[in-house]
């Protein structure tokens, strides 16, 4: 599994990535009841629909989910650093092979990942401490 620092949302999305490559009758049936019940929700299916455009964008890119996220995390401007965890080899290539994909990456799959996501950092507005004076 890969975790991002950038946002909640997208950790989220990573859980459910991660999730959804296994089987979700043991993911449900070992204590993951809280994924479930928020699948449920308004903001669970939204989430899914994104789960599912990602998909697509990572089908037509010819990777995985996994080396999309890790792809776009190293492409991101934002982030100085990526932690990335593998439990087998198998994932631990995988995360490698993501190297492949950041070429693959061009600035429309980014702002399509950007729309699909929603969740890009704003900055706050700048408070000038002389206006409080």
């Amino acid at each position: 599994m890969i975790v991002f620092a950038l946002d909640m949302p997208l950790y989220i999305i990573c859980v459910w990535i991660t999730a959804i490559q296994k089987s979700f009758s043991r993911v449900f049936s070992q204590g993951y009841t809280w994924l479930k019940d928020k699948a449920g929700t308004d903001e669970g299916r939204k989430q899914q629909t994104r789960l599912r455009e990602l998909a697509q964008l990572a089908e037509r890119l010819g990777c995985t989910l996994t080396q999309l996220s890790v792809a776009w995390s190293m492409k991101n401007d934002n982030l100085h650093c990526i932690l990335i965890g593998a439990a087998t080899v198998e994932q631990l290539l995988e995360n490698i092979n993501s190297l492949q994909v950041m070429p693959k990456l061009k600035p429309e799959h980014m702002s399509e990942l950007e729309r699909i996501l929603d969740n890009k950092p704003v900055r706050p507005p700048m408070i000038s401490t002389l206006a409080q004076r």
